[in-house]
């Protein structure tokens, strides 16, 4: 179980870097409503890789499907913040390291994993409703990968 979407006594900052701990953390439990609860379910967000760009939250979510059918693990450290007194809007950097493996092939010896080291790169802003920091860009630029990337593309 990946626990509650709103965790208290958060100071700032670290209220804005659990907008990607929820996200990654969504993801590698596969709990939805974990990862929705980071990103800005509109058709303003956008995700970013390489050349190619993803645009609102209908596109993303129907990608991040393929995701959530894979066994993930995503490693995330040097999150930098900026963050001005009572702003609510903010963005972050931090380095990722992403496995990505079929279920199926999860626990045999052979790696069949799709690993990328990526830099992200995100702005987010405050949800008036909930209160809770959102994605809304995500540029995720992947320095190196190793494995197929059929693995989370297709």
């Amino acid at each position: 179980m990946a626990g509650p979407v709103t965790l208290t006594a958060l100071s700032p900052r670290e209220a804005v870097a659990d907008a990607l701990h929820r996200c990654l953390l969504g993801i590698d439990s596969n709990n939805r409503e974990l990862f929705e609860s980071a990103c800005l379910k509109d058709e303003n967000m956008a995700v970013t890789f390489g050349s190619a760009s993803i645009k609102g939250w209908t596109a993303i979510s129907d990608f991040f499907q393929r995701v959530f059918n894979l066994v993930t693990t995503h490693f995330t450290s040097n999150v930098r913040i900026e963050l001005k007194d009572d702003a609510d809007t903010a963005s972050m950097t931090s380095h990722v390291i992403a496995y990505h493996i079929p279920p199926d092939e999860a626990l045999k010896q052979e790696d069949t994993s799709y690993t990328a080291s990526c830099l992200y790169f995100v702005d987010l802003v405050r949800d008036s409703g909930d209160g809770l920091w959102k994605i809304k860009k995500w540029d995720i630029r992947v320095l190196w990968t190793t494995g197929d990337s059929a693995v989370v593309h297709g």
